[in-house]
């Protein structure tokens, strides 16, 4: 009995680390490649070199931050000295001047390598243009994200090394980083996908040594490395049975967010101090990890070879003889990404500048405003009347002084929602309180308005992710309500209704349908209802094929209990789709539902008796929207029904 005691024992530290959340998701995103043809040749193409260039490299990078629209230096949206931070830190671990370095015990002092890499932020982008290598780019893709976001923005990755920078990483992949080994990709965009909270060690990020060096990890990976374990899952005993084609590091099982200096998890003491493991005190390459760097760096396989060389040092910038002067400011800024602003409600505008040093001058020019002008980065302002504002943002930096000015339109929302599209300058209406605005990635068909109905008249609004991929969301907004005269807590509810016809072009289909709301004019939302594919189907008989055109038995009511925006007067209702391989989406006659509290809000009718009810004409009739009460103790109050006869 205390035999197997024992062994289950030593068993459960395997099982436990087995179970562990993926940390690099590299070797989750190579298992459908290290088994095919292709990759194998490429990598023996690699493995062939024999006599190459093992003098110091410099690799031009460039950073991707995508992000949802926070300020700089918050959540995703990085500092920039958080970023030079991650570079500083790339730069000693590959030039062996991390101070955790002197950490490595004895039994490994003698192997380690030095890998004699430089990394340097491009200061020319790929048309030749002045740049800080550094791009920040406004998605909601920044969450879940994967190899979808390199359709966002991409370099050429035979000239840079794309680093993008995002919220989190798709789970099914990893949580903090990855990136494919060379001759993996055939004609996709390569580089490095991390999670803000793993760069560096300042900002969103922190010292931690597995954090610290994530970027090291990975870029390891790109440099054509393994884990220390080999193509198989952290902590598993088979391990020990595979290799990482490095003679120099013994085989392990790996380590997962601990040090333990003694570990012999394959019969050899384990490198766990290597910084292609898990553990939680990596600081280290061996000198057979750099051989094999660098005869990927000598290798056109991906095109290694080409990051280093003369010429392409002087196309990005970065070749030491290059005169980097520093860069014009590009100026951007917007409110939110409704991009609105409201009467009477403060508003943050937030600078999404590019090129800016850290002693830039910010001149924000805002007349009509409470304030007229700021000199803060992101600023907070109210417009009290209506009408078109001009908004300026001048920057003076070290490269030089830019400006930008954007008009905003202000104006008095309307008290309730009917739209029935009939407006064929649909989003656009001849009333613009009443405009609609649409957000969606370029080169998707996206919301459009379609003549065809669900009722007698001509109109609806449909859309269809046939032609989509990555699940990009399209999003539609209302115009702005201003919802202050519904009752909040008494009578029926506020509810949002629309018409909605869809069917389901095929068993590939996987479409999704989300219904939000902002009470603070587009800053925050919360989603009220969501729909996938089988949710939505409004049809009888199977799929519907390419063109989907519904008939008047096809369509449905649908309701969205939207109560909690009651009394609010920035209201925008949103719309949101995603999807792929679907037919056609119609939504029709969109409106509110509810009770309207006109005068005298909120008036405690318990203790008085109802003496009449009349509609707006003095008549004695329940089938007009608005009615009035007449109370014995003289009161007199106002409600509107958006649904007469319906109690």
């Amino acid at each position: 009995m205390a035999r197997l005691i024992t062994i289950f024992l030593l068993v459960i530290p395997f099982v436990m680390l087995s179970q562990h959340h993926k940390l690099c998701g590299t070797d989750n995103v190579m298992k459908n490649y290290i088994n095919t043809t292709r990759f194998k040749n490429e990598q023996a193409k690699i493995l062939k070199l024999e006599n190459y260039n093992v003098n110091t490299k410099i690799i031009p990078i460039v950073f991707h931050i995508i992000h949802d629209g926070d300020p700089i230096g918050v959540n995703e949206n990085v500092s920039v000295d958080q970023i030079m931070d991650a570079v500083n830190i790339i730069n000693e671990d590959f030039n062996n001047q991390n101070s955790d370095l002197e950490n490595v015990i004895d039994d490994f002092q003698n192997i380690i390598g030095n890998p004699n890499i430089e990394f340097r932020l491009a200061k020319l982008d790929p048309d030749g243009n002045c740049t800080s290598g550094i791009n920040r780019i406004v998605s909601s893709m920044t969450t879940q994200a994967n190899d979808c976001i390199k359709d966002l923005i991409a370099w050429d990755d035979s000239q840079y090394v794309n680093i993008w920078v995002v919220e989190s990483i798709d789970s099914s992949i990893g949580a903090a980083a990855y990136t494919y080994l060379p001759g993996t990709l055939w004609d996709e965009v390569e580089g490095i996908i991390i999670n803000h909270e793993y760069l560096g060690s300042i900002g969103s990020s922190n010292n931690t040594p597995y954090k610290r060096h994530t970027l090291s990890h990975e870029f390891g990976h790109y440099f054509n490395l393994q884990h220390t374990w080999g193509w198989g899952t952290n902590g598993e005993v088979e391990n020990c049975n595979y290799d990482d084609n490095v003679s120099d590091t013994p085989n392990t099982i790996g380590a997962y967010s601990t040090c333990n200096l003694a570990q012999q998890s394959c019969g050899n003491l384990d490198n766990i101090q290597n910084f292609m493991d898990y553990s939680s005190c990596t600081c280290m390459f061996s000198v057979g990890q750099v051989n094999r760097m660098q005869d990927c760096l000598n290798s056109s396989v991906s095109q290694r070879n080409n990051l280093w060389t003369n010429s392409n040092l002087w196309l990005t910038g970065t070749h030491d003889n290059y005169n980097a002067e520093a860069c014009l400011p590009s100026v951007d800024f917007y409110t939110s990404y409704v991009d609105r602003i409201c009467a009477n409600s403060p508003i943050s505008f937030i600078s999404n500048s590019e090129s800016v040093s850290s002693n830039s001058v910010f001149y924000w020019s805002f007349p009509g405003s409470d304030i007229g002008f700021s000199s803060e980065i992101n600023p907070q302002v109210t417009y009290s009347s209506s009408g078109q504002y001009d908004v300026t943002l001048n920057i003076i930096s070290t490269g030089g002084e830019s400006s930008l000015t954007k008009s905003y339109y202000v104006y008095d929302p309307p008290n309730s929602l009917n739209e029935n599209f009939q407006n064929t300058q649909f989003p656009n209406n001849p009333e613009p309180n009443l405009a609609w605005s649409i957000l969606s990635p370029n080169n998707e068909y996206t919301w459009t308005r379609s003549p065809i109905s669900s009722t007698s008249t001509t109109g609806s609004v449909r859309i269809r992710s046939r032609y989509y991929n990555c699940n990009k969301k399209h999003k539609l907004f209302s115009p702005t309500l201003n919802l202050s005269s519904y009752a909040l807590g008494s009578g029926n509810p506020l509810k949002l209704k629309f018409d909605m016809a869809y069917g389901k072009r095929n068993n590939q289909t996987d479409d999704l349908l989300v219904i939000s709301f902002s009470k603070d004019c587009g800053n925050t939302w919360q989603v009220r209802a969501t729909w996938d594919t089988d949710d939505l189907i409004t049809t009888n008989f199977g799929n519907v094929g390419n063109n989907f055109i519904p008939n008047q038995t096809e369509w449905i009511e649908k309701e969205v209990n939207i109560q909690s925006a009651a009394g609010e007067d920035d209201v925008i209702i949103k719309f949101e789709f995603s999807g792929e391989n679907g037919s056609y989406l119609y939504i029709d006659n969109v409106s509110l539902t509810g009770e309207w509290i006109g005068i005298h809000d909120g008036h405690e009718i318990e203790d008085v008796k109802l003496i009449k009810q009349l509609d707006i004409l003095g008549r004695e009739s329940l089938n007009n929207s608005l009615q009035i009460y007449f109370f014995s103790d003289g009161s007199v109050v106002k409600k509107y029904k958006l649904n007469p006869g319906n109690n």
